[in-house]
């Protein structure tokens, strides 16, 4: 059970089945795919969910319920007939009420915030938990400023009050949202209730303290501190780490001597925190206490020490850059080979590389010339911290590197990368070689996936001749290229009508699908919102197919100080037909399990349907297209994540498409599935698993699944391990007719 588990409903499951009817109707064309689906909605939605038995009366209304909030947060409108308003106070239905408040939240129109303050008066709890988190995501400050717009001053004010619930889930969730809406002021009203708290150790006290927690580290207050410090002390490892991390974040370099002291914990979480708490406290002398940690082996007790704890201190003894941790490290990575056979030993050569290269002394060249030879994923982060250590000696790195020897498309990248830390001329004409060879598709068919890396690395040397470059690709059509070279493009003083290239490369994308080169187009002409071309160039982006163009346009506008521009966005576009509504709103309780293959064994995941519909009906319509057959994990950050399902293998690719964020109450523990995102809504096939809980995600990632089994599987994967097949397990339901 997750720890937050007593405040959310946990679906049941039926045993899964599969029919042939399934593959009959995936081969058959696009008009029978929607007659069969209507014909099949009419037969089985009735009958309820699992095909088995004929639902209550009461089960086929919520699930009606459910179809229209489903539609409504997927085309993020409110509409105009009161639906949301009438069911969320006062529909018959509790769960009908919370699945309206976390839509309302989804949505995130402020127009909604009066209903969601009526519903903090609800006599239901967890409906006034639920309004209490829609209301931290609609005035979120991070996105009231990404739109120019206002805090509303009532969303403290209401949030305050819950505080003092009678409900402890109800104030956690109020906390939480403070956290993301509130201010230093808000950290006092947090930490005044904090002064009176009996921890006693139970789950729900457990889950308070976390939240509370969180909000303080995101409130960013150094007077939270002492309290902080405080609970770093209680006699419970989960509230040790976080607050640790709460501290880590806040840059609290006066809790040295607590992280010192639980340095010593015989928890593995807390030991790691303490390694990272040190390496922000700016002492070379500390970095004695962290030599113990780095070996494979304990040397005293000969146990294992966890990858966690290494990788934490070896990257915070690169932080305090002290020159005799190089001897430390090169030990620690002779204590075990470094091949396919210890992928922990693999994983933790490359968080050492790159202290290394931070470290920089003329000693560390050595170790990683020789990694030079060790693994791609080695290796290549090796050659980033070499060219890091001999900034000052091109003709050393070129002598003990080559890049020849970096071949494939994300070795490339890490060559190029490379030369940017170097710079200098030998660097920047090897740059402009690989420009000319990537851009010639017929020699180089790979080029475009290098391309970025080479063009970002063309900026950070800042040659002569840079805008020259970006120009040619500020005409691309390639979203990707497009997104490096705006934000690179800085014309010179005198240049006539400096913005419109930028214009012009919008009016380039607009017809396309990439919102993220849509968005990244629209922000750089900020230094010229004032001009009448800009102007014309934001209006007609408020008119963009895409909701999250339309929404960077209108920000501009309200900054140039243009009266005229609506609050609401308007709806986002979907693929999403009312069948397909219908059929997932049917199926929302059944169980669907992924099973996915990788080269270093096999995962199952549970898909949270109900929580994340829309983004889990995505996951498995890809995976069962092949979509993720054969693609890579291409980051791995030990403690952190893993990332896959891009394409591209370089956190830029998706499927061509984007979906809807479906943050929710589900809290980011080990071994949970999120979508990647680079902004709002903007979805699509990158997923990550978490190696550790990961507070700081939580109600701003779509948490859509978990790791039943195989999470030591997950903790062997390397950067460049492969996903051979996902394999899609569900209950026999209306759903399994329709590909959506």
């Amino acid at each position: 059970m997750t720890r937050l588990a007593i405040l959310m409903p946990r679906f049941t499951a039926n045993r899964e089945l599969r029919t042939a009817n399934c593959e009959l109707v995936r081969a058959s064309t696009r008009w029978l795919k929607l007659a069969l689906s209507l014909l099949l909605c009419c037969f089985f939605v009735p009958l309820g969910g699992c095909g088995r038995h004929r639902l209550r009366p009461d089960e086929i209304e919520r699930n009606r319920l459910f179809e229209e909030i489903l539609r409504r947060e997927d085309h993020r409108i409110l509409g105009t007939d009161d639906f949301f308003r009438t069911n969320l106070l006062y529909s018959s239905h509790p769960e009908v009420r919370e699945w309206c408040a976390i839509a309302l939240g989804r949505i995130g129109l402020p127009c909604a915030l009066p209903w969601l303050y009526e519903a903090c008066r609800s006599g239901s709890a967890p409906v006034r938990a639920a309004s209490a988190f829609a209301i931290g995501e609609i005035e979120d400050r991070d996105q009231l400023k990404e739109q120019n717009l206002p805090l509303d001053a009532r969303a403290i004010t209401e949030l305050i009050r819950l505080l003092d619930d009678t409900s402890m889930a109800v104030q956690m969730r109020a906390a939480e949202a403070l956290g993301k809406a509130g201010s230093h002021h808000e950290a006092e009203a947090i930490l005044r209730r904090l002064e009176s708290f009996a921890y006693d150790g139970s789950p729900l006290h457990r889950a308070y303290l976390g939240l509370c927690i969180t909000a303080l580290m995101r409130l960013r207050d150094p007077a939270a501190s002492p309290a902080l410090e405080i609970m770093a002390t209680v006699n419970d490892p989960e509230i040790q780490w976080r607050a640790e991390n709460a501290l880590i974040r806040l840059r609290d370099k006066n809790a040295r001597s607590l992280f010192l002291e639980l340095l010593k914990s015989s928890n593995a979480d807390v030991r790691a925190y303490a390694a990272r708490g040190i390496g922000i406290c700016e002492d070379p002398s500390l970095a004695y206490t962290l030599f113990p940690l780095l070996a494979p082996r304990n040397m005293g007790s000969g146990e294992q020490n966890p990858l966690p704890v290494r990788a934490a201190a070896v990257l915070a003894l690169g932080n305090l850059k002290n020159p005799n941790s190089v001897a430390v490290i090169e030990a620690a990575l002779s204590g075990e080979s470094i091949d396919d056979a210890h992928p922990e030993q693999q994983n933790f050569a490359i968080q050492a590389t790159a202290a290394l290269g931070h470290i920089g002394t003329r000693e560390v060249q050595v170790s990683l010339a020789r990694l030079l030879g060790a693994p791609e994923p080695v290796a290549n982060s090796a050659v980033i911290a070499l060219a890091k250590a001999l900034k000052e000696d091109p003709d050393r790195f070129f002598s003990l590197a080559s890049g020849s020897r970096f071949k494939t498309p994300a070795a490339r990248r890490a060559w190029a990368q490379a030369l940017a830390e170097l710079s200098g001329p030998r660097a920047l004409l090897e740059l402009k070689s690989m420009l000319v060879r990537v851009t010639d598709e017929k020699a180089d068919p790979d080029g475009m996936l290098v391309l970025p890396m080479i063009l970002t690395s063309l900026a950070k040397t800042e040659t002569s001749d840079l805008q020259e470059i970006l120009l040619p690709f500020l005409d691309s059509h390639d979203g990707v290229a497009v997104r490096v070279a705006v934000a690179a493009y800085k014309p010179k003083d005198g240049t006539k009508a400096p913005w419109a290239p930028v214009v012009h490369a919008y009016g380039n994308l607009a017809p396309g699908n990439d919102v993220e080169a849509k968005v990244a187009v629209l922000k750089r002409l900020e230094p010229w919102i004032r001009e009448a071309d800009v102007q014309a160039a934001l209006r007609q982006a408020l008119r963009d197919r895409q909701r999250n163009a339309r929404i960077a346009a209108a920000r501009l506008l309200r900054m140039a100080g243009v009266s005229d521009v609506p609050e609401d966005p308007g709806p986002s576009e979907s693929v999403t037909t009312d069948v397909t509504y219908t059929i997932l709103a049917a199926a929302r309780k059944d169980r669907t399990v992924a099973i996915m293959e990788t080269t270093r064994g096999t995962l199952e995941i549970e898909l949270f349907r109900e929580d994340a519909l829309l983004t889990v009906a995505n996951f498995v319509a890809l995976a069962k297209q092949g979509f993720y057959n054969g693609l890579s994990f291409m980051r791995v950050v030990p403690f952190f994540v893993i990332q896959g399902g891009d394409p591209r293998n370089d956190q830029e690719g998706g499927p061509g498409y984007t979906i809807r964020c479906e943050i929710n109450l589900r809290p980011y523990e080990r071994g949970s599935i999120g979508m990647a995102l680079a902004g709002k809504d903007t979805g699509g096939s990158q997923f990550f698993i978490t190696l550790a809980p990961q507070p700081h995600l939580d109600g701003g990632y779509a948490c859509f699944g978990r790791v039943l089994s195989g999470m030591e599987v997950v903790d062997r994967i390397v950067p460049g391990d492969r996903i051979k097949k996902v394999t899609i397990e569900e209950d026999v339901t209306s759903i399994d007719y329709h590909r959506y």
